[in-house]
């Protein structure tokens, strides 16, 4: 009922040792809490996926499922000394865990970086660091 507007896509890059239990665990905790999509991942650099399909009418119990399991996804990979994304990027929703992942000299370094090499904060204002 209803058709597909889109999806919520994530990813995350864990150590290999570490993929098959992170992986499991993320497509559990999807099974789990009654969302279909699919989890997957690249076997060579320990980067994986989850695309969680929405629909037009999703309710906010729905979308509570899908922010907890993108939650959990990324606090499993951070507790296993990966990154909140592997290919993706941070955007404006991974922004909050750049904290958990990184000391706050390697921000501060990021911002200079980026007033560096964007002085009138024209690319992606807002995403990543704020400057």
């Amino acid at each position: 009922p209803g058709s597909s507007i889109g999806a919520v896509v994530t990813d995350a890059c864990v150590p290999l040792s570490e993929l098959a239990k992170v992986l499991t665990a993320t497509a559990q905790d999807v099974e789990g809490k009654g969302v279909v999509g699919p989890c997957f991942g690249h076997a060579g650099d320990g980067n994986f996926h989850c695309i969680l399909p929405i629909l037009e009418n999703e309710d906010e119990v729905y979308w509570g499922k899908i922010n907890s399991i993108k939650e959990n996804l990324i606090q499993r990979t951070l507790e296993v000394g990966g990154t909140c994304t592997g290919e993706h990027g941070i955007g404006f929703d991974k922004k909050k865990y750049l904290k958990q992942q990184y000391s706050g000299e390697t921000i501060e370094m990021m911002k200079v970086i980026k007033k560096a090499l964007d002085p009138k904060n024209l690319l992606n204002p807002g995403k990543v660091v704020d400057v």
